[in-house]
């Protein structure tokens, strides 16, 4: 017994090579039932405007690599590859995701080593800017002993590590060696993004008070057993600062009520 699979109604294939070409007008023909002036309003919107969502997120990168290669890079994102969300506001996740994998896709394209990394750099900058998190100011002690209380993080934060340093990248700097960079980018209570670099123990500070499990104290002489470190009051006492400068920055709130 064997079965066929019926075609597609015509209006369905009218559909499917319609978005084809719009997608890729190069390669693909249009439907024969329009007229080709009118076809070639409809590429031209569509993709103009995914072209100006994408390069709104992405103002740096696009800078970096100049006007055409930009354009080539968001023409290769917009054929070949397929958003897993209907949603605009996914598209620079998407966008992430291609650059992943855009050598199985586009090996033509030669693209820095340091655009993963710009990229998503920036990604995070508007992912912060509009994070739907905050904090209960009753539950923040905001002048209290980061020492002997739990510091509380911004809602809005993040410790990132790249091969290259993003935060300085523009038109004029463009890295070609690995020169690692640890960031710390986050939302002040002003709802401003900012980023800070972070020397290694700034940023074993702050990843061990994101656990939410020690006070700023046992966080510091934590640090101190991992440097074999045995003036441990020298470690606390240079700790202290440097909670006190991320507090007035805004990337501390405080310590925790609770704690």
């Amino acid at each position: 017994m064997t079965s066929t699979i019926p075609a597609l109604p015509g209006f369905m294939q009218y559909q499917q090579q319609f978005c084809a070409h719009v997608r890729d007008p190069r390669h693909v023909r249009k439907p024969a039932q329009v007229r080709a002036e009118r076809m070639q309003v409809y590429t031209e919107i569509v993709f103009n405007n995914f072209y100006s969502s994408v390069s709104a997120c992405f103002p740096v990168a696009q800078l970096a690599l100049g006007a055409r290669l930009w354009r080539r890079l968001v023409r290769s994102f917009f054929i070949h590859h397929r958003c897993s969300s209907p949603l605009f506001r996914k598209i620079p996740e998407e966008f992430l995701q291609y650059l992943s994998q855009i050598q199985q896709h586009d090996p033509a394209l030669r693209l820095p080593a340091y655009l993963p990394h710009l990229a998503h750099y920036e990604w995070v900058e508007m992912a912060l800017a509009v994070a739907d998190v905050s904090v209960a100011p009753d539950s923040v002690e905001t002048a209290g002993d980061l020492l002997e209380g739990q510091p509380v993080l911004a809602p809005a934060l993040a410790l990132l590590s790249y091969d290259y340093p993003v935060q300085r990248i523009s038109r004029q700097f463009k890295p070609k060696a690995v020169e690692p960079v640890q960031l710390l980018v986050f939302r002040d209570p002003q709802d401003v993004v900012r980023f800070v670099e972070l020397n290694p123990v700034t940023a074993r500070l702050l990843a061990l008070l994101q656990t939410g499990t020690v006070n700023g104290r046992q966080a510091l002489l934590q640090i101190a057993s991992e440097l074999g470190q045995s003036d441990t009051e020298m470690v606390v006492g240079f700790g202290t600062q440097i909670l006190e400068d991320l507090r007035q920055q805004g990337a501390l709130l405080g310590i925790s009520r609770a704690a």
